[in-house]
Protein backbone atom coordinates (compact mmCIF):
# COMPACT_ATOMS: atom_id res chain seq x y z
CA UNK A 1 0.00 0.00 0.00
CA UNK A 2 1.24 3.22 -0.84
CA UNK A 3 2.28 6.23 1.71
CA UNK A 4 -0.55 8.34 2.54
CA UNK A 5 -0.66 11.99 1.48
CA UNK A 6 -1.89 14.99 2.28
CA UNK A 7 -4.32 16.16 0.06
CA UNK A 8 -3.23 19.29 -1.57
CA UNK A 9 -5.29 22.64 -0.55
CA UNK A 10 -6.47 24.97 -2.82
CA UNK A 11 -5.21 28.15 -1.14
CA UNK A 12 -6.61 31.35 -1.43
CA UNK A 13 -5.41 34.27 -4.03
CA UNK A 14 -2.57 35.84 -2.63
CA UNK A 15 -3.35 39.44 -1.33
CA UNK A 16 -3.42 41.94 -4.43
CA UNK A 17 -4.30 38.65 -6.76
CA UNK A 18 -7.47 39.43 -8.38
CA UNK A 19 -6.60 37.03 -11.79
CA UNK A 20 -9.54 34.56 -10.44
CA UNK A 21 -12.07 36.83 -9.27
CA UNK A 22 -14.81 37.84 -11.70
CA UNK A 23 -15.63 41.81 -12.97
CA UNK A 24 -18.72 40.86 -11.01
CA UNK A 25 -17.41 39.44 -7.66
CA UNK A 26 -14.52 43.01 -7.79
CA UNK A 27 -17.65 45.25 -8.43
CA UNK A 28 -19.91 44.03 -5.58
CA UNK A 29 -16.58 43.45 -3.30
CA UNK A 30 -16.31 47.40 -3.75
CA UNK A 31 -19.72 48.64 -2.91
CA UNK A 32 -19.27 46.32 0.11
CA UNK A 33 -16.33 48.47 1.57
CA UNK A 34 -17.74 51.54 0.20
CA UNK A 35 -20.87 50.41 2.76
CA UNK A 36 -18.75 49.37 5.40
CA UNK A 37 -16.87 53.12 5.37
CA UNK A 38 -19.88 54.94 5.06
CA UNK A 39 -21.38 52.97 7.89
CA UNK A 40 -18.12 54.15 9.93
CA UNK A 41 -17.83 57.74 8.96
CA UNK A 42 -21.53 58.35 10.25
CA UNK A 43 -20.75 56.51 13.49
CA UNK A 44 -17.73 58.34 13.42
CA UNK A 45 -19.06 61.54 12.82
CA UNK A 46 -22.51 60.96 15.59
CA UNK A 47 -19.44 60.36 17.85
CA UNK A 48 -17.30 63.41 16.82
CA UNK A 49 -19.72 66.28 16.60
CA UNK A 50 -20.40 67.18 20.21
CA UNK A 51 -16.48 66.95 20.83
CA UNK A 52 -16.27 69.37 17.43
CA UNK A 53 -18.72 71.38 19.10
CA UNK A 54 -16.60 71.39 22.41
CA UNK A 55 -13.41 72.19 20.20
CA UNK A 56 -15.08 75.50 18.70
CA UNK A 57 -16.38 76.47 21.68
CA UNK A 58 -12.70 76.56 23.03
CA UNK A 59 -11.46 78.35 20.04
CA UNK A 60 -14.01 81.05 20.62
CA UNK A 61 -13.64 81.33 24.00
CA UNK A 62 -9.47 82.07 23.66
CA UNK A 63 -10.12 84.34 20.61
CA UNK A 64 -12.53 86.43 22.50
CA UNK A 65 -9.73 86.21 25.65
CA UNK A 66 -6.98 87.10 23.29
CA UNK A 67 -9.22 90.55 21.79
CA UNK A 68 -10.36 91.47 25.11
CA UNK A 69 -6.81 91.68 26.54
CA UNK A 70 -5.56 93.07 23.16
CA UNK A 71 -3.43 90.29 22.37
CA UNK A 72 -2.61 87.97 19.56
CA UNK A 73 -1.13 84.83 21.10
CA UNK A 74 -1.19 83.01 25.08
CA UNK A 75 1.43 81.08 26.25
CA UNK A 76 0.47 77.92 28.47
CA UNK A 77 2.30 75.26 29.69
CA UNK A 78 0.35 73.41 27.62
CA UNK A 79 0.69 75.21 24.60
CA UNK A 80 0.70 78.72 23.02
CA UNK A 81 -2.46 79.96 21.12
CA UNK A 82 -2.23 82.56 18.76
CA UNK A 83 -4.61 84.47 16.30
CA UNK A 84 -3.08 84.56 12.61
CA UNK A 85 -4.26 87.14 10.52
CA UNK A 86 -4.49 85.97 6.72
CA UNK A 87 -5.90 87.30 3.67
CA UNK A 88 -6.77 85.83 0.10
CA UNK A 89 -7.18 87.15 -3.05
CA UNK A 90 -9.46 86.87 -6.11
CA UNK A 91 -8.69 88.26 -9.34
CA UNK A 92 -12.10 90.55 -10.30
CA UNK A 93 -10.92 91.76 -13.85
CA UNK A 94 -8.54 89.82 -15.58
CA UNK A 95 -7.55 92.01 -17.91
CA UNK A 96 -6.20 94.69 -15.63
CA UNK A 97 -4.30 91.92 -13.96
CA UNK A 98 -2.95 91.12 -17.35
CA UNK A 99 -2.12 94.80 -18.00
CA UNK A 100 -0.37 95.24 -14.71
CA UNK A 101 1.38 91.60 -15.17
CA UNK A 102 2.61 92.94 -18.90
CA UNK A 103 3.52 96.49 -17.06
CA UNK A 104 5.18 95.53 -13.79
CA UNK A 105 6.95 91.96 -15.40
CA UNK A 106 10.16 92.50 -14.31
CA UNK A 107 9.32 93.94 -10.56
CA UNK A 108 6.29 91.08 -9.90
CA UNK A 109 6.59 88.78 -12.57
CA UNK A 110 8.20 85.78 -10.25
CA UNK A 111 4.81 85.83 -8.16
CA UNK A 112 2.33 86.57 -10.69
CA UNK A 113 0.29 83.23 -11.61
CA UNK A 114 -1.63 83.55 -14.62
CA UNK A 115 -4.05 79.89 -15.30
CA UNK A 116 -6.19 79.02 -18.06
CA UNK A 117 -9.30 76.67 -18.28
CA UNK A 118 -9.00 72.77 -20.02
CA UNK A 119 -12.36 74.23 -21.58
CA UNK A 120 -10.82 76.89 -23.00
CA UNK A 121 -7.18 74.75 -23.44
CA UNK A 122 -9.33 72.22 -25.79
CA UNK A 123 -10.86 74.69 -27.98
CA UNK A 124 -7.86 76.11 -28.92
CA UNK A 125 -6.28 72.69 -29.79
CA UNK A 126 -9.70 71.86 -32.02
CA UNK A 127 -9.07 75.28 -33.58
CA UNK A 128 -5.29 74.85 -33.90
CA UNK A 129 -4.97 71.36 -35.24
CA UNK A 130 -4.38 69.96 -31.96
CA UNK A 131 -1.72 72.47 -31.14
CA UNK A 132 -1.65 73.53 -27.69
CA UNK A 133 -1.57 77.23 -26.45
CA UNK A 134 2.00 78.49 -26.22
CA UNK A 135 3.47 78.22 -22.64
CA UNK A 136 1.26 75.20 -21.67
CA UNK A 137 2.23 71.41 -21.24
CA UNK A 138 -0.65 68.89 -20.91
CA UNK A 139 -1.17 65.81 -18.84
CA UNK A 140 -3.51 63.35 -19.23
CA UNK A 141 -4.26 60.50 -17.20
CA UNK A 142 -7.25 57.89 -16.87
CA UNK A 143 -9.40 57.10 -14.10
CA UNK A 144 -11.44 54.48 -13.14
CA UNK A 145 -15.51 55.45 -11.90
CA UNK A 146 -17.74 52.62 -10.17
CA UNK A 147 -21.33 53.48 -9.97
CA UNK A 148 -24.23 51.83 -8.56
CA UNK A 149 -26.35 50.15 -11.04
Amino acid sequence: MPPRRKPVEQSAPAIGDNSAVTDLALVEENHKIEDLIKAAQAKFNEWAEPHKTRLKEIEDELFKRLSDRGADSTKTDAGTAYISNLASVKIEQPDLLFDFAADNWEAYGAEIKLSIGIKAVRQYMDDNNGQLPPGISLSKYARLNINRS
